[in-house]
């Protein structure tokens, strides 16, 4: 068991290099002998569990996607309304941005290897998630009922990507939780009438604090 511990570890302890490396340099640039001086490890090390700089690509790329979806689950899983949820989402989406290496570097990989690819399977995941949101809180009746669920999803999932390449070209992510904010409050008040904003006083300016477990 602990040895089976330990290669479990290892195999994280890779992962994370990798993604560390792949998120500042890019996939072209990254060499599998850069990715063993990043992860402290042998390079003997790094063959026994992965046999290729595409293969640690694409576990990079699938663990992000996992993170996003789980992020998706438990913020459904709170006990508040759908506009709210929207908005936890796109704060969370930023805050794994800047937190986590692995979702920095899998966003990054699928912009560099699947530009000129539709669809991408993640963003449809993430506007099937939006869309959810979105109906929800027409139906709580924060937003008009002749809102286009799946339009406005396309739009959030558009101005979230935009944010993040911004973001990382001009300050390398510095500034993403103040464009993820700002982000935020413009698809409260384009979404919102303003009763319905006055009604939601949480919503504006707030930021999110992760709940520790589903319905947290």
């Amino acid at each position: 068991m602990a040895q089976q511990a330990r290669a479990v570890e290892t195999r994280r302890q890779i992962v994370v290099a990798a993604a560390n490396l792949f998120s500042r340099v890019g996939y072209e640039r990254a060499r599998l002998n850069d990715i063993v001086g990043e992860s402290g490890l042998t390079r003997g090390a790094i063959y026994f569990h992965f046999q290729s700089k595409d293969d640690l690509a694409a576990i990079v790329v699938d663990e992000f996607q996992a993170t996003s979806m789980r992020a998706v689950g438990t913020i459904a899983q709170t006990d508040t309304y759908g506009m709210r949820q929207l908005v936890m989402l796109c704060r969370e989406m930023g805050r794994l941005l800047v937190d986590d290496p692995v979702v920095r570097a899998g966003i990054r990989l699928i912009i560099e290897l699947h530009s000129g690819e539709a669809p991408i399977p993640v963003y449809l995941a993430w506007i099937e998630a939006i869309k959810y949101f979105v109906t929800k809180a027409v139906e709580d009746g924060d937003v008009p009922p002749d809102t286009d669920a799946e339009e406005a999803a396309v739009f959030v999932t558009e101005s979230f990507v935009g944010a993040h390449v911004l973001s990382y070209a001009v300050s390398g992510h510095d500034d993403l939780p103040a464009r993820i904010d700002r982000l935020a409050d413009y698809l409260v008040t384009a979404l919102m009438p303003d009763e319905r904003i006055a009604a939601r006083s949480d919503l504006l300016g707030a930021r999110w604090t992760p709940p520790t477990e589903p319905g947290a």
